[in-house]
């Protein structure tokens, strides 16, 4: 064996990727079995074409050739990522001049491996400093309705992503509807005519959902039917991608987080299943919240406004303009005598049923101002409108000798304040109730 072909053997033994090139030609004159091997190309395919067709598969030099670069005292470091075979290769390029012949040598190594390494170990440290970021926009901003929101900014734009958005579920009619939504500035909101939208229509979310894993459509022209429901609700938003988290408290799916159109790389990122906890808790956060203000301003027999409730309201109207303004006002007839004599039970029942007819007669703001104080305020409602309701409400009183009130009612088209106007049917209530008792009692109403 001589020393050239002892040389060839121990370079083909070489783990890397070995080629040699004549620098006037750019022909190949030696490539290793390794590299052959990697490109799938036999010696015959490779030795004595131009490097940049037998190796880059390309009509011409490549716009990253080092030839104009190189030296002969040291060796030239790059990087390269082949498209074609979805592999990184570092390469070390050096000039060999043998004679008047200069010669390019190129070993290569793969590193695929180590970039993806560190890729993940990267995207990993991003996204606990994202998932840290998360916690403390949910921890520390009172408002949740702004917290939710400004943390579906950070999801976004982590996923580099056309929108994020969460849906909740309303188990009575098993229907989810888009609560809270970030979109990119270019991008058309949905959040409006997302709403109700029948939860069977994503069966396939539900599918893994319950097992508690993402929804993820890498392309949706080819994964989905085009006729299913599924593809007519994404499909007309310009979704073309998409991840999706199940949202679960006390093991009950209460709903969704995901993002449309994000980047590939982020597809199986994992923020979304990291953060679903902490959004369920401020998402009941929210809906304890929402119970205490019923409980602030509901009566909680009734169900109406309470008299906190009336007073917000009458600060509210003096900051508006209203073409016309109605009051009703309403005291229940008897219902002291009611509660010494049948008892409380009975009593809370007259309040109930006549809040129940108000509530019915007027889809307007009805308030229980005392215990048997009711008034209803009308704004924008046109007089012939007013007075037939009103009269339904004499009807009820006139025809039910059990349960009856006294009514005091005033409509206006004219500028005057809220508070004139109740005290106007305040009187006219106190003048019917004292006519009710001198008529069929005998008796002072006070009694």
């Amino acid at each position: 064996m001589d020393y050239k072909e002892l040389c060839c053997k121990i370079i083909d033994s070489h783990d890397g990727l070995v080629y040699v090139t004549d620098m006037e030609t750019n022909e190949v004159i030696f490539a290793n079995k390794k590299l052959l091997q990697v490109i799938c190309k036999n010696k015959a395919e490779v030795f004595g074409k131009p490097c940049y067709q037998a190796l880059q598969d390309k009509e011409c030099p490549c716009e990253f050739c080092t030839n104009s670069i190189l030296s002969e005292n040291k060796y030239y470091d790059w990087e390269i990522f082949r498209e074609d075979m979805q592999r990184y290769f570092v390469l070390h390029d050096k000039l060999l001049i043998l004679g008047d012949r200069k010669f390019r040598v190129e070993v290569g190594t793969d590193i695929t491996d180590q970039v993806l390494e560190k890729r993940e170990i990267k995207n990993k440290l991003n996204m606990e400093k994202t998932l840290i970021k998360c916690i403390d926009t949910l921890n520390h901003e009172n408002d949740v309705n702004k917290a939710i929101n400004e943390l579906l900014k950070i999801v976004g734009e982590t996923y580099d992503g056309d929108r994020a958005y969460i849906f909740e579920r309303c188990e009575a009619d098993n229907t989810v509807s888009n609560t809270y939504e970030w979109c990119k500035k270019e991008i058309v909101q949905q959040l409006d005519s997302l709403q109700k939208v029948p939860f069977s229509y994503f069966d396939m979310w539900i599918e893994r959902f319950s097992n508690h894993k993402s929804r993820i459509i890498y392309s949706l022209k080819k994964e989905l039917d085009h006729d299913s429901e599924e593809y007519k609700i994404l499909g007309p938003q310009n979704i073309d991608s998409l991840v999706a988290a199940p949202l679960f408290n006390n093991g009950l799916l209460i709903g969704f987080i995901g993002v449309d159109n994000p980047s590939v790389e982020y597809l199986h990122y994992g923020l979304l299943e990291q953060i679903t906890s902490f959004i369920v808790n401020d998402l009941q956060k929210r809906l304890l919240i929402e119970k205490l203000q019923v409980l602030s301003y509901r009566d909680s027999l009734t169900g109406v406004c309470n008299r906190t409730s009336y007073i917000k309201y009458l600060d509210e109207l003096k900051d508006n303009s209203y073409s016309t303004l109605g009051v009703i006002f309403i005291d229940i007839n008897g219902l002291k005598k009611a509660n010494d004599s049948r008892g409380h039970a009975y009593g809370d029942q007259m309040i109930v049923r006549i809040s129940g007819l108000l509530k019915k007669t007027f889809a307007e703001k009805v308030f229980r101002i005392g215990g048997d104080e009711f008034v209803v305020i009308c704004t924008g409602m046109m007089r012939e409108e007013f007075m037939r309701r009103e009269q339904t409400l004499r009807a009820f009183a006139e025809q039910n000798a059990e349960i009856n009130f006294s009514l005091g009612a005033v409509w206006t088209d004219e500028e005057i304040s809220v508070e004139k106007l109740i005290a106007i049917a305040d009187k006219a209530m106190y003048d019917a109730k004292r006519d009710y008792y001198q008529k069929y009692l005998h008796c002072d109403e006070s009694l």
